[in-house]
């Protein structure tokens, strides 16, 4: 507001108790005052920062933003200044929360732009300004988002939801960074405004359109929505937007996404974590190479593939450009879950952006893809085409599907149990590993011992001796897999030898 209708500061405390009655107060003019937005214009509960421009001398400019500032409850910044040269000096004076005043000399051009957070220490955020973690500082920046920020949100109350919404604001906070790494002249939109109104409404704007780029992760309309409160966004913002988290090194994403990695683990669902050694021997019994089409139908939260990817730039140092674009072709992962969905896809970005083609579905039950994975249906999932798979599938007796939901979903090993008895689900998925795979293509997969030794399993060493050539067994002790599952597992290698469904 300015010119005929400037605002006006009441001149006493009486005076704002009568402005606050909607009745005629006598006040102080000042000569441009700065609201929240349109809608917010006039009202003084929504006031950023006034600028006066009526004194020649800086130190009576000063005495009058104090005035000022101290008649009116909710403003955050006075400024002085006398000319519009963006290079002339101003005089910045800030209150705090305690009302107390912090005067500092900068410039006109440092006025605040539109939605920028009122800050003596705010700045606007440009790429090269960003900090790369390490990895203690960010393990224990998750962890507290995660355990003192979003759990104080009364919109978002459970612990899955939680999660599942600051993976929303991990994603978007690196493509933030992807585009300021590529425009480094460009401001970047990850970063806190001048209220929690005006952060959680560019952040729920830009988060729209970064809905659109992976259709295939946010597939119904409650995905594509952040529903935290206006103030857990605007401090996740805030926590987050300092830091650069697309050039983190390797092991401090390793060990940093552990956090939300255990956090997203269901172990009433069979989901449990793959212990890192199990991980690497298998991948480098695997012998990755750059022909090679790598799939994990139950990718969980991508330690499979996340390791494939180290293991390229660990063999090939000086070709990461190279071994970035061969991720975006031969990196291929599947998860009902959204949420280990979106932290594989968050650490593949910052490892080189093997992302592209990790999606939300479920890799067993084929026969829902046209109706609820319609993604899934291109050629890029079709069976015979990867030459390697490598996976840890939920198991155990009481995950199951239907003996009707296996004959629909073509499973050859149904064939193997008696009419109406129901699959195993590690055994379904080890079914659609071998549809997958092309002829002499390579599994590596975790699978209980009972399958290929107990006599009640018998069914299953038949169907699996048609089909495979057994390549060896990885013993894996019980301790690796303690405080998760008790279920005694190895690591089987297979080699395809031909369909004969």
């Amino acid at each position: 507001m300015f010119g005929k209708k400037e605002w006006v500061v009441p001149k006493t405390p009486s005076e704002s108790n009568k402005r606050e009655k909607n009745q005629r107060y006598d006040g102080y003019p000042v000569d441009i005052a700065v609201f929240e937005s349109e809608r917010h214009l006039g009202d003084y509960r929504h006031l950023l920062f006034f600028v006066e421009c009526k004194h020649p001398d800086i130190s009576v400019g000063l005495q009058q933003l104090e005035i000022y500032l101290g008649l009116e409850p909710f403003i955050k910044l006075g400024i002085w200044a006398n000319t519009p040269d963006p290079s002339a000096e101003a005089l910045f004076v800030f209150k705090d929360s305690k009302g107390i005043q912090k005067p500092g000399k900068r410039t006109v051009k440092d006025l605040p732009s539109a939605n920028q957070k009122i800050d003596p220490a705010s700045v606007k955020f440009f790429f090269k300004d960003l900090v790369v973690p390490s990895n203690e500082v960010l393990r224990r920046l998750f962890s507290d988002l995660l355990d003192r920020v979003v759990a104080r949100d009364s919109n978002v109350t459970r612990r899955e939801d939680q999660l599942d919404q600051l993976c929303n604001l991990i994603l978007l906070k690196l493509e933030n960074d992807k585009k300021g790494r590529a425009a480094a002249k460009a401001e970047l939109f990850f970063a806190p405004r001048a209220s929690e109104t005006l952060t959680a409404k560019e952040i729920r704007k830009k988060f729209a359109t970064f809905t659109s780029i992976y259709p295939d992760i946010f597939i119904n309309p409650t995905d594509k929505q952040l529903r935290f409160s206006d103030h857990t966004l605007h401090e996740c913002v805030d926590e987050l937007a300092k830091y650069n988290l697309i050039d983190v090194s390797a092991d401090t994403v390793s060990m940093a996404f552990q956090v939300l990695r255990s956090a997203a683990l269901k172990q009433e669902e069979g989901q449990y974590f793959t212990p890192r050694p199990v991980i690497e021997a298998a991948v480098r019994l695997m012998q990755i190479d750059w022909d090679d089409i790598i799939l994990d139908p139950a990718c969980g939260t991508g330690g499979f593939l996340i390791q494939c990817l180290l293991e390229m730039n660990h063999r090939h140092p000086a070709r990461q450009s190279d071994i970035s674009r061969w991720a975006q072709t031969h990196l291929f992962g599947i998860d009902k879950d959204a949420i280990g969905i979106k932290l594989t896809k968050a650490v593949m970005q910052i490892l080189g952006d093997g992302s592209a083609h990790c999606v939300r579905g479920d890799s067993v039950l084929t026969h829902t893809w046209p109706t609820e994975y319609p993604h899934l249906m291109s050629n890029q999932f079709q069976n015979g085409r990867f030459t390697v798979i490598l996976t840890n599938p939920p198991f155990g007796a009481p995950l199951k599907i239907t003996h009707a939901q296996a004959k629909k979903a073509g499973l050859s090993i149904a064939n193997q149990l008696e009419a109406g008895e129901d699959l195993e689900l590690g055994l379904a998925v080890f079914n659609r590993c071998h549809d997958l795979l092309g002829v002499d293509g390579y599994l590596c997969i975790v699978l209980p011992e009972t399958y290929f030794f107990s006599p009640s399993y018998a069914y299953v060493r038949t169907w699996c001796n048609q089909r495979f050539r057994p390549v060896g067994v990885v013993n894996v002790p019980m301790e690796a897999f303690q405080g998760f599952c008790r279920a005694k597992t190895n690591l089987y290698v297979f080699q395809k030898s031909g369909d004969n469904d």
